[in-house]
C-alpha cells in the first residue's frame, strides 16, 4: 500500500499539481522550469515542486508586465520567502513588486492539498485494481470528483460516504484535476450494431 504519490516526493508537488493550484497554466509552469526561474527536484524521473513556488507562480501569473527571466528570477527567490520577506521587492527606480495576500493563499492552499494527499490518497495494487482511492476506503478519488462536479450536493455525498473524512470531498476534485487519467481516453459506450 502506497500514498498517491508514487512519484518519491512526499512534500514535493508535481507540475499539474503546482500549475492548478497556483491558478496557471501547465504551460507556464514548464516555461519557468524551463527559463529556470524555478528550481525542481527529481525523483524517479519526475521534475517536483515545493509548495513555496506555487506562490511564486501565483506572483508571477499576477504581473501584468513582461519581465526578463532574470527579473523573473529575482521575483521567484523574493516570492519564495512568503510573508515574512520584505513587503516588496524594488526592480528598479521605476517598478516594485509587492507581495499579495493571494501569494500567501496559495502557499497555504499548497500546503494544505500536500497535507490531505499523503493523508487520503491511496494506491495499492489489491484495492480497486490499484485505482487511485481515499484512504481505508474503496471509493475512487476521481469517482466522487465527477459526483462533485456533476452538482451532486455535500449532504448528498455526505450521507452517501458516510464514512470519509469530510476532508475528502475537499481533496477530490482538485487531485482529480490535477492528475488526470493518462492513456486513452475511454470510448462512449454504443448499443450492438451502433458505431
Amino acid at each position: 500500500m502506497s500514498n498517491g504519490f508514487s512519484g518519491g516526493g512526499a512534500g514535493l508537488l508535481t507540475r499539474r499539481e503546482a500549475a492548478e493550484l497556483s491558478g496557471t497554466t501547465l504551460g507556464t509552469v514548464n516555461k519557468t522550469i524551463e527559463q529556470k526561474v524555478l528550481r525542481t527536484r527529481r525523483r524517479r524521473g519526475r521534475m517536483l515542486l515545493a509548495p513555496e513556488d506555487v506562490g511564486a507562480l501565483a506572483l508571477l501569473a499576477q504581473t501584468r508586465v513582461s519581465l526578463p527571466v532574470a527579473v523573473k528570477r529575482r521575483v521567484a527567490v523574493w516570492a519564495r520567502g512568503g510573508p515574512g520577506a520584505d513587503a516588496e521587492l524594488r526592480i528598479d527606480g521605476a517598478l516594485v513588486v509587492r507581495m499579495s495576500p493571494e501569494v500567501e493563499q496559495a502557499v497555504r492552499r499548497a500546503r494544505r492539498y500536500l497535507e490531505l494527499r499523503e493523508w487520503l490518497v491511496q494506491v495499492d495494487p489489491e484495492v480497486c485494481g490499484g485505482a487511485p482511492v481515499i484512504t481505508n476506503s474503496r471509493v475512487p478519488i476521481r469517482g466522487l470528483a465527477r459526483q462533485i462536479e456533476c452538482g451532486e450536493t455535500l449532504e448528498v455525498l455526505r450521507e452517501d460516504f458516510q464514512h470519509l473524512p469530510e476532508e475528502a470531498f475537499e481533496l477530490a476534485p482538485l487531485w482529480a484535476k490535477a492528475n488526470p487519467r493518462q492513456g486513452r481516453p475511454s470510448r462512449p459506450w454504443a448499443a450492438p450494431g451502433q458505431s
